[in-house]
């Protein structure tokens, strides 16, 4: 199994059945390059944006609330 970083989508393309969505990358230099293609069969690609999409809110919830811990411990130790 290989990873793909992804700091961009230079492209999406639909054929043949297939989502096929090229990544972009910062290089050394600080200019973005091709890190990879993520290939997705058309037919489940809905369920999988959905998964990510739910994905990303619970943990948005999750860093929420432990940004609110944390400054419920810094405001209550300096009391």
């Amino acid at each position: 199994m290989s990873m793909i970083m992804v700091d961009g989508i230079k492209d999406i393309v639909f054929h043949n059945g297939i989502v096929r969505i090229d990544c972009l990358a910062a290089g050394p230099n600080g200019e973005q390059r091709a890190s990879g293609t993520i290939v997705i069969p058309a037919n489940v690609t809905g369920p999988i944006l959905q998964s990510l999409a739910n994905a990303m809110q619970e943990l948005d919830k999750k860093i929420r609330e432990h940004a609110t811990e944390m400054a419920a411990k810094q405001d209550g130790g300096g009391a």
